[in-house]
């Protein structure tokens, strides 16, 4: 992939930088300064001649170091991606090659760093081999209907690579966002772009965190070895692509090929599966710098920095040891097919309980259906919902956003100008407070009751459903400390005649009347008649509602047990406890029709 001139250079830089650490006699700490800024010279250039060239003129942060120990420090943070774990800020800025006083000839030294940038800038563009490859990438997924990302390792790269693609692509836009942004700009600018019908995004790593890509991207251009996703939960295309970009001339991109996908294969011909590498990224990249500089194809004559072979050359084998070791593992356990330790019945028990409590998307799509239209909204469907909010109530459209119109869906995947409704959307969300909302206002006028009767042929016998809430303390005990969480449960209960002479009822059932449609009207002054009847006799219904309560403390305590027992958690004992009496929230009768 790499030209002639780039292959020259590349050479060039790879001898400066053996060059540069084989200094016989001089001190380990002026080595040291140099040997990393040969290895972000490497680095620079693998990622693209602007990078080389930024890294070539600037002043190497090892410079500035006044131990060996801060060197090694220094260096392995900024050539090795070792950033701190609080902060990603920093990461992709070029760590500079001129070691300035340090070297053996400053002069000499600068002259020839800056001549070699030069010669790096005199690459960019068409002579640039990987960018042309990385633009016909972009240009093929463009054309497939896709939006890309494409993922660089330094700012000087981002800059290069959204400059290069806003020159030849037409009508596609083109952001790049590196850590050189405030992180609320980088965000504001992931999302102004997502709303463009064509679009490309190059980045850094600093948004390989904390914001959702998949939202709006839904293919990836590894232009380095880098980390970034779109394969994420509510990733709504159902097929996405990834393209790592590598030159098997580039000695680097070759090290990575002999480290990691030799590795790779070796493994999976032998487990018969993929084991992902077992180490940080950072051991990685010594690896490869390893590999580059010892590796046994170097000439006999060329010299190592003392000491550094003794702290390079273990990296790859440990790296080879680390990843067999958790192969073989793998292998013995069985743990990536048959979780042996947990059991499927209870797993698919929780499952359910889980699926019944949130919902579906048909349940969502059933609320918003009604509650949309039955505040006077206009609900249309082709293979997608259009909700009209024009006519209803001012405080619900502020409720939902002030949105009048918008297209949804409530199952994946969606198009770009569509709306994914979860249960947790905010629209959803603000639907739902509005409509209770409303409801427990005593002197508005809500669609929604907390109360009511109506006549159906869904009952031959008056039968009242109850809403309750139950609560309770959740109490996680060690032999060091003692927790206590409240957890609330929202149940529904039926019985059928009066309060004082009540037959229960199974809670599937009151679920059906839930649906059920009146088939004959009913005065107001007579439904709450029948209504006031059940309050006057929560006396008699009360130690019911108790024993329910108490019984599904039972359940709730069960289910921890049982999710203790999978996850083999030892030393912690639970109890629940309700918090009676419980809460009657709704009350709702269902009459037979046909009678009076």
């Amino acid at each position: 992939m790499l030209t002639t001139d780039y292959r020259r250079l590349f050479d060039r830089v790879l001898n400066y930088a053996r060059e540069t650490v084989t200094a016989p006699g001089e001190e380990r700490f002026r080595q040291r300064v140099r040997w990393w800024s040969a290895l972000a010279l490497l680095r620079a250039l693998a990622s693209s001649p602007a990078a080389a060239a930024a890294t070539l003129r600037s002043r190497a942060a090892t410079a500035d170091a006044e131990t060996e120990e801060d060197a090694d420090e220094i260096g392995r943070r900024t050539v090795l991606d070792l950033m701190d774990d609080d902060s990603m800020e920093g990461i992709d800025v070029t760590p500079g090659g001129d070691v300035g006083d340090v070297a053996r000839d400053e002069s000499a030294n600068r002259r020839r760093l800056l001549d070699m940038a030069r010669a790096a800038e005199a690459l960019m563009g068409e002579n640039d081999n990987k960018l042309e490859k990385a633009v016909e990438i972009v240009k093929d997924l463009l054309r497939d209907g896709y939006s890309p990302i494409v993922f660089c390792r330094f700012i000087a790269t981002v800059e290069y690579v959204t400059e290069e693609l806003r020159n030849r692509t037409r009508g596609v836009e083109v952001v790049g966002v590196t850590g050189s942004l405030p992180p609320a700009e980088r965000e504001a600018r992931v999302a102004e772009l997502g709303a463009t019908p064509k679009r490309v995004l190059v980045c850094t790593d600093c948004l390989s965190e904390g914001i959702n890509l998949q939202d709006h991207f839904d293919a990836v251009v590894r232009h380095e070895q880098r980390e970034g996703r779109v394969d994420r939960y509510g990733q709504p295309r159902e097929t996405i692509k990834i393209v790592t970009l590598y030159g098997t001339d580039n000695q680097i991109d070759g090290s990575v090929l002999k480290v990691l996908l030799r590795k790779h294969r070796a493994i999976r011909n032998s487990l018969g599966i993929s084991v992902p590498i077992p180490v940080e990224s950072s051991e990685i990249i010594e690896a490869i710098f390893e590999g580059l500089l010892f590796h046994e194809d170097r000439p006999a004559t060329a010299q190592v920095l003392p000491g550094f072979e003794e702290y390079m050359a273990p990296r790859q084998q440990a790296l080879f040891d680390e990843w067999d070791f958790v192969a073989d593992r793998e292998k013995r356990s069985r743990t990536m097919f048959a979780q042996e330790a947990i059991k499927t019945e209870d797993v698919a028990q929780e499952l359910r309980a889980a699926q019944d409590a949130i919902g579906s998307g048909v349940d969502v799509a059933d609320f918003m259906w009604d509650a949309v239209r039955m505040h006077g909204g206009v609900v249309s469907e082709n293979h997608a919902f259009h909700f009209d909010l024009a006519e209803v109530p001012r405080a619900l459209r502020e409720a939902i956003g002030n949105r009048e119109q918008f297209t949804a869906k409530f199952e994946l995947p969606v198009k770009d100008e569509q709306l994914y409704l979860s249960r947790t959307h905010p629209i959803v969300e603000g639907m739902a407070s509005y409509v209770m909302d409303s409801a427990l206002d005593p002197i508005g006028n809500g669609v929604a009751r907390r109360s009511g009767a109506i006549r159906t042929s869904k009952v031959d016998t008056r039968t009242t459903v109850l809403l309750i809430r139950l609560r309770y303390h959740i109490i996680t005990r060690t032999a060091e400390d003692e927790r206590q969480m409240l957890a609330e449960d929202v149940q529904l209960v039926a019985f059928e005649g009066a309060p004082d002479n009540a037959t229960w009822l199974d809670s599937d059932w009151a679920e059906e009347l839930l649906l059920a449609d009146p088939d004959e009207n009913i005065h107001a002054d007579q439904a709450a008649t029948f209504v006031q009847r059940v309050i006057d006799g929560f006396d008699h219904i009360m130690p019911y509602l108790t024993e329910v309560a108490e019984r599904r403390a039972e359940e709730l305590l069960d289910q921890h047990k049982r999710v203790r027992s999978a996850s083999r958690i030892r030393g912690v004992r639970y109890s629940v406890e309700p918090q009676l009496p419980p809460d009657v929230l709704g009350i709702y009768v269902y009459l037979p029709a046909g009678r009076r």
